[in-house]
């Protein structure tokens, strides 16, 4: 864990910098609950232990290129207050196929049963394990054809032939499956079975049980980055086409990149819809000879107590949140205050933290409150999930290595945030 620095603006003409910032209230009856879930480490190039610095939109790829290749779609069912995740209609090998759109991981993973007619190698072992949920997705790793909307890709895929719930999972030892005295039925089982959806498996909706009982075979497709994996496992930033012409990262028509709303998705940034965007600069990694941006970074701290440095991942899998917990040490009443580089002033929200409870829903009219809280093992760390996004729009530039805010003013947002102009030297 690193103390947060001062230094010097990039811009040192402006007076003020961007931040939004969120407080945590923890209002319980004890500490915060015990730890439920480990969460993969994020690696991070370099050391430095300065605090994250806010960019501008100048200098941006959508600034010199035409940036005319863009489409939006809507999700397949529509957002009631991120209840329920986000899902895309997408077509893989030929076959239309509604896939849950999830920020938290990176890959596309679909069951063997939604391919009937397609004969796959079955030559190359792998598994995607969902550390939230500690579900493991076992199969094997296959090149297809897929398109969205205009654009076409030739992407990586796993095909899931089994699923297995194993808490102690270890890729490094276990290879690509979960052996046989490692598993478990403790990932949310019940006497009639278990749900294999890291997303719906936490979130205890009526829509989202019978979805799960009605779809036996699924998709997921992981749009995250900074998780560990090179940028072309994410189908969204390996397009081929688009309306069969050349589209990618190097086109001067495309700027690769996405905005999350409320309404849909939009692939491919420009001018327009990444207006009101308050951006951060993202902490480049290698992941095997290939570029990757981690998580954006933030500072945190708990009631009055030192800054510390970290990392923040709003993740659309989940409608829980984790966040860490070493080395401080939570009392009643506690204020967990976030920053993170992207508006002119400082946010606090508050988030009611019930001890005990570990999937059902707290009862709160703050937009933003997730089902419940976990602890996450990195330290530096904060999962908000996906009700964030009933008050922002996110957005990411994967040429630049930028991470955009866009605050909504949604019903009901601002009586969870007290605004304060800030300046660098207050932080």
């Amino acid at each position: 864990m690193t103390i947060c620095k001062n230094r010097s603006p990039k811009n040192p003409t402006g007076p003020k910098f961007p931040w939004l910032a969120i407080a945590f209230s923890l209002a319980s009856a004890g500490a915060v609950p015990d730890p439920k879930i480990t969460e993969r480490q994020i690696t991070r190039v370099g050391s430095s232990t300065d605090c994250p610095v806010p960019t501008t939109t100048q200098g941006f790829q959508w600034d010199t290129k035409s940036c005319t290749n863009s489409y939006f779609a809507p999700w397949a069912f529509p957002i009631d207050k991120w209840v329920d995740p986000p899902k895309l209609n997408i077509t893989v090998a030929g076959v239309p196929i509604t896939a849950t759109v999830d920020t938290g991981s990176t890959g596309l993973v679909a069951s063997i049963g939604l391919f009937p007619n397609v004969t796959f190698t079955k030559t190359v072992p792998t598994h995607i394990f969902y550390s939230s949920s500690h579900w493991l997705e076992e199969g094997y790793e296959e090149w297809i054809d897929m398109s969205f909307g205009p654009y076409a890709m030739r992407t990586k895929i796993l095909v899931k032939d089994k699923e297995v719930c194993c808490p102690t999972f270890d890729g490094t030892t276990d290879g690509h499956r979960c052996p046989t005295s490692k598993t478990a039925r403790g990932c949310n089982c019940s006497p009639s079975g278990c749900r294999g959806k890291r997303d719906e498996e936490e979130d205890y909706d009526t829509k989202a049980k019978r979805e799960v009982v009605n779809l036996p075979h699924i998709a997921y497709m992981g749009i995250g980055f900074g998780r560990g994996d090179p940028q072309n496992a994410n189908p969204f930033l390996d397009t081929l086409t688009y309306n069969g012409q050349p589209s990618n990262g190097s086109s001067s028509s495309y700027c690769q990149g996405y905005v999350i709303t409320h309404d849909g998705l939009h692939l491919g940034l420009n001018q327009d819809i990444t207006k009101n965007f308050a951006w951060t600069t993202l902490p480049q990694q290698d992941v095997g000879g290939s570029r990757d941006w981690n998580t954006p970074p933030m500072v945190y701290k708990v009631d009055n107590g030192a800054q510390q440095s970290g990392a923040i991942l709003v993740d659309t899998g989940i409608p829980n949140s984790y966040f860490t917990n070493s080395p401080i040490t939570w009392n009643n009443g506690s204020t967990f205050e976030i920053s993170v580089p992207g508006t002119s002033q400082l946010y606090k929200v508050k988030y009611d933290i019930i001890k005990g409870v570990n999937f059902g829903v707290v009862s709160s009219p703050n937009p933003m409150q997730p089902n419940t809280f976990g602890i996450s093992s990195k330290a530096g760390y904060v999962n908000t999930g996906r009700k964030f996004l009933n008050c922002f729009d996110l957005a990411y530039d994967s040429i630049g290595g930028n991470f955009g805010y866009r605050y909504l003013n949604a019903a009901g947002c601002s009586h969870f945030l007290s605004l304060q102009n800030i300046s660098r030297s207050q932080l």
